[in-house]
């Protein structure tokens, strides 16, 4: 039992752990330290003045804090270093990544369709049903 339970709890570690090795890989720790960075400044900018005005300042970006600051910086360093070349090729595959062409298909040239044979089985449901034959001997 004390066996099935620590097995259970090192595979639930194990899954924590590669989350978050996934989250780092992909960069999620800006986007948290982010966050926290705008938090401070809303808190910071309502005390001096209204809520609407501290919103304005903390997402215009003309009033960074030195955590945003860190953040651009961070950010920017842990991107791959290219040289500008690499980086325009880069940005026209990209670019010819999303914007694919589209092929436009065009129905065969021909009689328009005939739903014929739908009539006449709606015809046929629609008619009464026939009068069953008589039966004798049930008096």
């Amino acid at each position: 039992m004390f066996f099935a339970a620590s097995r259970c709890s090192r595979l639930r570690l194990a899954q924590r752990g590669i989350v978050l090795l996934l989250c780092l890989a992909l960069g999620l720790q800006w986007a948290l330290v982010q966050g926290i960075a705008w938090a401070e400044m809303l808190i910071d900018f309502a005390s001096e003045g209204s809520v609407i005005e501290a919103v304005v300042k903390t997402f215009d970006g003309q009033h960074p804090c030195p955590l945003c600051a860190k953040v651009k910086e961070g950010s920017h360093d842990s991107g791959d270093k290219q040289t500008p070349q690499e980086d325009d090729t880069e940005r026209e595959l990209d670019a010819d990544a999303v914007l694919v062409s589209h092929a436009v298909l065009i129905p065969p040239a021909g009689e328009k369709m005939s739903f014929a044979p739908l009539r006449e089985v709606l015809t046929r449901r629609n008619e009464m049903p026939e009068t069953p034959p008589p039966r004798r001997g049930l008096v």
